[in-house]
C-alpha cells in the first residue's frame, strides 16, 4: 500500500522539523554518535536533501542551540518587559518560569547543556552572549532588589544568580514528567524559596508571592 504523501511544508517549517527531529536524535543517542543519516532517515528523506537546508551537521547542532535558548530568552524578555512588578517579585517570577521551563522541556535542556561545547568557540559567540544576557536578567534583579531595600545588601548578585542557575539547571536529571511534581508546583517552590534566602527580614514579613 502506497504511504501517503507528505504535506508540503514551506522552506522555514521544514527546517523546524529537522531541527526538532534532529534535537531528538541527538539527545537519544549525543551529537557524535547521530548522523545525518539517522536524521534523514527518521524524516523519511534523502541525506543529500537536508543538505539544502543545513550545510553540514555542525551548523544544524548550532541552530537547534540557538533556538533553544532563544525560546529562554523569550521568556524572560516578557517577564522583564512588565512594569508592574517590584524587584522581588520579578525575580520570584523568573525562577519559577526558569524551573517550569526545564522541567517541561527536559530534551532541549539536556542537548543544550551537554552539546554546545561541540560548537567551536568563534562559532559559539552569539549562544554564550544569549547565555550571558539570560544570567545578567537575574543578576540586574537581584541588585534591583538590593537597592529597592529587598534583598540582603551583603549578597553578592553575581554569586547569588550563577549560583542559582547553577544548581536549578540540572533539574531535568531528577525531574519525571509522570511523577508527583508538576513543573509549575515545582517552579513555584523554588522561587520562594529563593526568594526566603535572599530578602532582608523585614521585606519578608510583608512581602507576598505573586498568586501565578
Amino acid at each position: 500500500m502506497a504511504q501517503p504523501a507528505r504535506k508540503r511544508l514551506s522552506h522555514e517549517e521544514r527546517r523546524r522539523e529537522i531541527m526538532h527531529v534532529a534535537k531528538q536524535i541527538i539527545h537519544r543517542k549525543g551529537f557524535e554518535a547521530a548522523s545525518l543519516q539517522d536524521i534523514a532517515d527518521a524524516l523519511n528523506m534523502k541525506k543529500a536533501s537536508l543538505y539544502y537546508y543545513f550545510g553540514s551537521k555542525e551548523e544544524l547542532l548550532q541552530d537547534v542551540l540557538a533556538a533553544i535558548i532563544g525560546e529562554g530568552m523569550a521568556l524572560v524578555r516578557d517577564i522583564l518587559a512588565s512594569d508592574q512588578d517590584d524587584p522581588l517579585t520579578r525575580l520570584w517570577r523568573l525562577v519559577a518560569s526558569h524551573i517550569h521551563h526545564l522541567c517541561a522541556n527536559v530534551v532541549n535542556v539536556a542537548v543544550f547543556l551537554h552539546e554546545r561545547k561541540v560548537i567551536p568557540l568563534e562559532k559559539r559567540k552569539t549562544l554564550l552572549a544569549d547565555d550571558y544576557a539570560y544570567q545578567a536578567a537575574f543578576i540586574d534583579t537581584i541588585r534591583a532588589g538590593q537597592q529597592a531595600g529587598q534583598i540582603r545588601a551583603d549578597v553578592d548578585a553575581k554569586l547569588a544568580a550563577l549560583s542559582l542557575l547553577g544548581s536549578t539547571n540540572w533539574t531535568y536529571t531528577w525531574f519525571k514528567s509522570d511523577g508527583d511534581l508538576e513543573p509549575a508546583f515545582i517552579g513555584r517552590q523554588f522561587a520562594t524559596m529563593t526568594i526566603n534566602s535572599l530578602a532582608n527580614a523585614q521585606t519578608l514579613g510583608t512581602w507576598q508571592p505573586p498568586a501565578a
